[in-house]
């Protein structure tokens, strides 16, 4: 049940940046789809180019998520 709701949490930040941490990673991105296993975020790497990375992290993995306020 507490997985449900914090899937269901994680559908109302889609657009909006956050930082997500695992046991190994932090991510920084913007929220672009959740299913029912994972979290996917658009992270932009550092650097001249600035590429634009598409991140999947399986929803079980995470350890935290801190959302952006001051969008």
């Amino acid at each position: 049940m507490l997985a449900s709701i914090f899937r269901l949490q994680l559908r109302h930040y889609i657009g909006d940046t956050v930082e997500v941490a695992t046991s190994s990673d932090l991510f920084e991105g913007v929220v672009i789809e959740v299913t029912n296993n994972i979290l996917r975020l658009t992270e932009t790497s550092p650097g001249y180019e600035g590429n634009l990375d598409i991140i999947t992290i399986p929803i079980n993995k995470i350890n935290y998520v801190r959302v952006d306020n001051e969008q």
